[in-house]
């Protein structure tokens, strides 16, 4: 496990931890209710910001990846499906290498998500292998381990996000099995979560120790109840969650020891976390398969930046973009969420038109031209150019 990161500076401050699953910031005042509040037992649903009509402003021009820094020539990182060898000390600082996005404080903390169907993706991603970036907190891991994924970038605006990932990284890998990891989050272990934490993270600035122990301690009770929810999750007889299937939790153990996860402070729309991701994936030889955008792409349009990171990401023809829908016009799979997959390499082409400003353009688009299919047989999941896969 590496911890040694540089230092972010941020005031932790008192947590609203939140029980949406955007990575953006919420929709204005009014449009997200206060019941998202910790005392809260259940999430108001989030409401997407309205389309802006008129054609929005020129964009700066788009930054470019950046200058590659790692050590020269790196050895690209194993790509076998069965194995998961650590990353040497060269591949590592490959994977850490490159700038991620100045974060400003956000006022409400999605330390938990309330999207539960991510198995309706995984004839979609199962053992896709490759490089894996995600937005959000833990169900990034249920993704992940489906696709098997071998590399593993987690970008998310919200700094407390990232340290929550970074406080996972410890627990996980001193937890052999699930029920030991969740029990770290029990109250009766916040001591010994404590000094296990202050060791791993005895190297970096004092400031950085205290943002990050502040953090399990705000957040604890609040991921202890939802982990014991994961750890339940089924459909019928089959587990469909990091924690309640072991094979999926072995994989995403077996990432953070051998030093393949990057948690990253990022905003989709920014100059340099994507860019780095991008970068890193490409100079480790490793190509990007799965995009998970959460509900993102409702707070912001398509702009020069995000279609020149996207661009930059290196992918495959099965390499795909798997997103939540929230509205009362799609068909959900859960209470709140409709799920779609679509290839990256479509998604690629329909930013460069830019008739597709946003993602209700590109979705409407794409149904127009008989590309978008909501009628999949599977409860609230869509595709865009993507045939039904098939049983077996």
């Amino acid at each position: 496990m590496s911890v040694a990161r540089p230092a972010l500076p941020l005031s932790l401050g008192p947590l609203l931890l939140a029980l949406a699953c955007s990575a953006h910031p919420p929709a204005p005042a009014g449009e997200m209710q206060a019941s998202q509040a910790l005392s809260a037992g259940t999430s108001a649903p989030p409401q997407p910001v309205p389309e802006a009509r008129p054609t929005p402003a020129p964009a700066p021009a788009p930054t470019p990846a950046p200058e590659a820094t790692p050590a020269p020539s790196p050895t690209p990182a194993p790509a076998s499906a069965g194995g998961l060898e650590p990353l040497s000390s060269e591949q590592r600082a490959t994977m850490l290498a490159g700038p991620e996005d100045t974060l400003t404080p956000t006022p409400i903390h999605y330390v938990k998500s309330n999207e539960v169907r991510h198995d309706v993706w995984f004839p979609y991603v199962t053992g896709l292998g490759g490089a894996y970036l995600g937005v959000g907190s833990d169900q990034n891991y249920t993704v992940a381990a489906a696709a098997r994924s071998e590399l593993m970038f987690l970008s998310d605006i919200d700094r407390s996000v990232v340290d929550l990932h970074r406080v996972y990284e410890v627990l996980i890998e001193a937890s052999e099995e699930p029920a030991a990891l969740i029990q770290r989050f029990h109250a009766s272990e916040t001591e010994a979560s404590i000094a296990l934490l202050t060791t791993a993270f005895a190297e970096l600035p004092a400031p950085e120790q205290r943002r990050l122990l502040g953090l399990y301690r705000a957040a604890r009770e609040t991921v202890y109840i939802h982990l014991q929810r994961v750890i339940k999750r089924h459909q019928g007889e089959t587990s469909t969650t990091w924690l309640s299937d072991r094979g999926m939790y072995d994989h995403i153990r077996a990432l953070f020891k051998a030093d393949r996860v990057r948690a990253m402070g990022g905003d989709l729309t920014g100059t340099n976390s994507l860019q780095t991701a991008a970068s890193a994936a490409r100079a480790l030889g490793v190509p990007f398969r799965v995009i998970y955008f959460s509900n993102a792409e409702e707070y912001f349009n398509y702009t020069p930046q995000f279609i020149a990171n996207v661009e930059a990401f290196p992918i495959e023809d099965r390499s795909v973009v798997l997103r939540t829908i929230y509205s009362k016009n799609w068909v959900h799979a859960d209470q709140l969420w409709a799920y779609q997959v679509q290839p990256i390499a479509d998604f690629k082409a329909r930013l460069a038109d830019r008739k597709n400003r946003s993602r209700n353009p590109m979705l409407r688009y794409a149904e127009l031209e008989g590309a978008l299919n909501k009628d999949t047989g599977t409860k609230g999941l869509s595709l865009i150019r993507l045939p039904v896969a098939t049983a077996g």
